[in-house]
């Protein structure tokens, strides 16, 4: 915070501290100036490109996670039939050499003597006769089948090793975008002059709303409410700037053919358009991603609502401008708060802690247009490169 700290409040004995405080209420402190300073501002920007940086290594060993995982699941039970054929192969095996010994070690006079028939005799002769190749190219194919179980064993231990160490490195990357949001945090309550914390009077909509198309008109009054009321105090004040001077300058307008980057690293289980688990055609998208993993922005804009809202759970929705609105439903945790300025990238939350470690979860994504749910197209700015034109579902 640069004020200081208990050890030096220690420093001053109270009369010392009473005469500072008459000295300061006979010359007050200058007044805030016009603008915070431009070196805030850029350090703000330097951190939220870092934030997006650290975020892209975070999903980069998420998604190297999700995919071993799923590989180590797929060895183990490639593992275990390999076993099994395996060990199946030897019994027969085992079986059939137990027969050959008994015939080589069963004496002529008494093979003679057995009650068979010639023709069982020489049935019995010809099948043995038979065998012995069979036993040896059996025996091949068992040796060819422990070298390759081997293999598999050997790549097995490799996936888990790789697999541990990105465990590792997660931790590390996840660390870093935790540091930079309790940076970016804190250069924006310094450039604002205040503490950055959720809008009660916005969260009451959540209450109030009876739809999310509701909800995003709420929220986009009381933002609206809010910017006149900056400009209202920067004109009484004249020492606080009427435009959000943490507004990105780079900030992008949406449109139709905008490019979105995927709001959680992971693959999409149901698209727009399709059934959902009630029947009814799904207005949004739903990933599979890794428990506790990094959400983004999906485009550039600001935050209109943070909370929880009917049964979507805790939802985040951005206004991007020009009437579209993105929502994030079923987050663990959101780290943006109310009125905050984000790019597209840009850190937002986490997703839910999973059962158990390393499985995956769900966050929902809706795109809205003029509060109607458009198909997000989600393979525009990380996937194909390409915008294609948004699909409306009436």
């Amino acid at each position: 915070m640069g004020g200081l700290t208990i050890a030096g409040l220690c420093l001053f004995s109270l009369p010392d501290l009473a005469a500072s405080r008459a000295a300061a209420a006979a010359h007050p402190a200058p007044a805030a100036p016009a603008a915070p300073p431009d070196a805030l501002v850029a350090q703000l920007d330097t951190v939220v490109q870092q934030s997006i940086a650290a975020a892209h290594v975070a999903e980069t060993h998420e998604l190297a996670i999700g995919s071993l995982s799923r590989g180590l699941a797929d060895a183990d039970a490639q593992l275990a039939a390999k076993q099994k054929a395996l060990d199946d192969a030897r019994t027969r095996a085992a079986a059939l050499l137990a027969a050959l010994e008994r015939f080589v070690h069963t004496p002529r006079v008494a093979a003679l003597l057995a009650p068979q028939s010639p023709v069982d005799r020489l049935r019995s002769g010809m099948l043995m006769a038979a065998a012995v190749p069979a036993l040896g190219t059996e025996a091949h194919a068992l040796i060819a089948e422990m070298q390759h179980l081997s293999t598999l064993r050997s790549e097995t231990l490799a996936k888990q090793d790789n697999l541990t160490r990105d465990r590792q490195d997660l931790a590390t990357a996840r660390q870093r975008v935790d540091q930079l949001d309790a940076k970016r945090e804190e250069l924006r309550r310094q450039i604002l002059h205040e503490y950055a914390d959720s809008d009660p009077r916005a969260l009451k909509q959540g209450t109030a709303a009876v739809d999310l198309s509701d909800l995003i008109q709420r929220s986009d009054g009381e933002a609206e409410l809010r910017d006149r009321e900056r400009r209202a105090r920067a004109a009484r004040a004249k020492n606080e700037p009427a435009v959000d001077p943490t507004r990105p300058k780079s900030l992008r307008s949406f449109d139709k053919n905008a490019g979105l980057t995927v709001p959680a690293a992971g693959s999409v289980v149901l698209h727009f358009g399709q059934t959902n688990e009630i029947g009814a055609a799904s207005q949004g998208m739903t990933l599979s991603a890794l428990g506790n993993g990094v959400a983004v922005a999906p485009f550039d804009g600001q935050v209109d609502y943070v909370g929880p809202f009917r049964g979507y759970g805790t939802i985040l929705i951005i206004d991007h401008g020009g009437g579209y609105h993105s929502v994030l439903a079923g987050l663990g945790r959101v780290d943006a708060k109310i009125g905050e300025w984000v790019v597209a990238g840009e850190p937002v939350g986490t997703l839910p802690d999973p059962a158990k470690p390393d499985d995956s979860v769900t966050l929902y994504f809706e795109l809205r247009q003029d509060g109607r749910p458009v198909d997000p197209q989600l393979s525009l700015a990380d996937q194909a490169g390409s915008a294609k034109d948004h699909r409306v579902s009436e």
